[in-house]
């Protein structure tokens, strides 16, 4: 049975359709969902080193506006009455949402996919791809073309 389902969202508005889903399935399964945006690092651990204090205000900031914007969309979605966590991770999506899924002990993954659109995506796989396959749990991935 689903009782917890994790939904990792990018703040774009197309991928907002995974997270439609997932409030309407919590709603029908009385399931918790938890929201997680991920940051990949774009610097080595050398410069970020350097950079420590400066970018951990910039970090902050952004994480803020990030667990805002996740909040709002909840609204949006109607999913007010049901049990939402949010959480913000660093990392490579393709990795880190699997990871999460086991840490949480998430029943379900809800996602949202362009498909690929990069030569890069033709050889190494989509995040989607990435994460069906290293996943804890079934993975339900909505695809670009759904209204």
């Amino acid at each position: 049975m689903i009782k917890h389902i994790l939904c990792p969202v990018a703040l774009e508005s197309e991928m907002h359709i995974a997270l439609k889903r997932s409030v309407i399935w919590a709603h029908q399964l009385k399931a918790r969902i938890t929201l997680l945006n991920v940051h990949p690092e774009f610097m080595s651990r050398e410069e970020m080193e350097m950079l420590r204090v400066k970018m951990m205000e910039q970090f902050r900031e952004t994480s803020l506006a990030a667990k805002q914007k996740m909040k709002e969309l909840v609204e949006k979605f109607g999913a007010g009455d049901l049990q939402v966590d949010y959480l913000l991770r660093e990392g490579k999506p393709g990795d880190v949402i699997p990871e999460v899924a086991e840490e949480i002990g998430a029943d379900l993954i809800v996602m949202y996919t362009k498909g690929r659109d990069t030569l890069k995506e033709f050889i190494t796989g989509t995040i989607s791809q990435q994460v069906i396959n290293q996943a804890p749990c079934p993975v339900l991935v909505i695809p670009h073309h759904e209204k």
